[in-house]
């Protein structure tokens, strides 16, 4: 049967709800995270490869078996005003780096993954969108409107950005945008660890930038991969 490789790869019996092909899902991209894997090349480029299977599985199992009883989180109640008061303290005092952080620190902690630190693709699909908006005002108030994410919505949907399953396209877009907005120079997706310009004079709808790399698929563009694993900052971006 076509489908039995995917259910090997996500080392579960064929035939499994989707509730268990999802906590296989989410075992197995912890146990395979390739920040794990920091201090060895070796080893982080196995388990980079073996999270591409993973990750390729899962979405394989995800759209061609029927969705039966998945709960989400998109009516869960959103407290904006306590969780948003660092956030506007720091766009308050222009410190754009640090409001920059904060902003990923909330995405974590609404999806409830502060301590993991990363987000899987059902994590970042399960943010409300009244939390992005909360925090999307503050960064479009306090900037002028040049921040946030509604902005970074606008140029992806104003450079003919597509979001598709087809990794390919998906590849395409992402790279187009972040070539405008200078997350990608020269070929290369400029990683956490590398100089950004965060203050008003960075290309508009740079920020927030942090937050991608929270996402499961940074690592593989800052390394030039164009594998099956994508940032799918979209998901977020999108639901603004």
């Amino acid at each position: 049967m076509k489908l039995d490789r995917h259910y090997q790869v996500l080392e579960i019996e064929a035939g499994a709800s989707q509730a268990d092909i999802k906590q296989a899902y989410r075992n197995l991209a912890k146990v395979w995270h390739p920040d794990r894997f920091v201090g060895d090349p070796i080893l982080q480029k196995q388990a980079q490869e073996k999270l591409i299977q993973i990750n390729a599985a899962y979405e394989v199992l995800k759209s061609e078996l029927p969705q039966t009883n998945i709960k989400t989180t998109e009516d869960k109640s959103v407290e904006t005003s306590i969780q948003c008061e660092r956030l506007e303290y720091l766009l308050k005092l222009g410190n754009l780096k640090d409001a920059d952080l904060e902003t990923k620190r909330l995405l974590l902690e609404i999806a409830g993954r502060e301590r993991e630190g990363w987000l899987l693709a059902d994590d970042a699909k399960s943010i409300s969108p009244q939390a992005l908006a909360a925090i999307d005002r503050l960064w479009i108030r306090y900037s002028n409107g040049r921040f946030g994410f509604s902005v970074q919505r606008d140029i992806w949907h104003q450079l003919g950005c597509k979001s598709e399953d087809n990794m390919q396209i998906q590849t395409i877009s992402e790279n187009k945008f972040g070539e405008f907005v200078q997350w990608r120079v020269g070929g290369r997706w400029l990683s956490q660890w590398d100089d950004f310009n965060c203050d008003l004079q960075a290309p508009s709808g740079s920020l927030p930038r942090a937050y991608i790399f929270a996402l499961n698929g940074w690592w593989s563009f800052s390394n030039g991969w164009t594998g099956y694993f994508l940032l799918n900052f979209d998901r977020i971006i999108l639901k603004i």
